[in-house]
């Protein structure tokens, strides 16, 4: 079952990543440009956007790799740790900075990514003990 919720973990992490490029990025970096703001501001903004594509790219590839059966669990953790910090930071921002927040899919999206990988790792099995001999005796001489 993990495998699975790995699978889609990552799926909807490439559809995160889809949107906050394509659709997220023409509607906040273009009217930075036009305001009065130090360049500096304004081009760290664009690094730290073009960061959190990266990130969760890299999420995209540990979800990926953790649905295969011998790769290590780590990665899933990782990739859910990831996750709920992007949940908390858009939860939190749409609570104490503006509810704007809540009309983005930020709040969202990491919040429901964060559950599935939650669930898979719970769901998973450690990684190298075969099914049949999970939970059997050890064999007496």
């Amino acid at each position: 079952m993990s495998t699975w919720l790995f699978r889609v973990a990552a799926v909807l992490s490439l559809l995160g990543l889809i949107a906050h490029e394509l659709l997220g990025a023409p509607m906040v970096l273009p009217p930075l440009s036009k305001t009065d703001m130090p360049d500096a501001v304004i081009w760290f903004h664009h690094f730290s956007w073009h960061v959190g594509s990266v990130a969760v790219g890299a999420m995209v590839v540990m979800y990926i790799y953790a649905s295969i059966r011998s790769a290590p669990l780590s990665m899933a953790i990782i990739a859910t740790g990831m996750s709920l910090g992007f949940a908390c930071l858009g939860i939190g921002l749409g609570l104490w900075g503006s509810k704007v927040m809540w009309a983005t899919p930020a709040p969202y999206i990491w919040s429901i990514i964060t559950v599935l990988g939650v669930f898979g790792v719970l769901s998973s099995r450690p990684r190298g003990v075969p099914s049949n001999r999970m939970h059997s005796e050890p064999k007496s001489t």
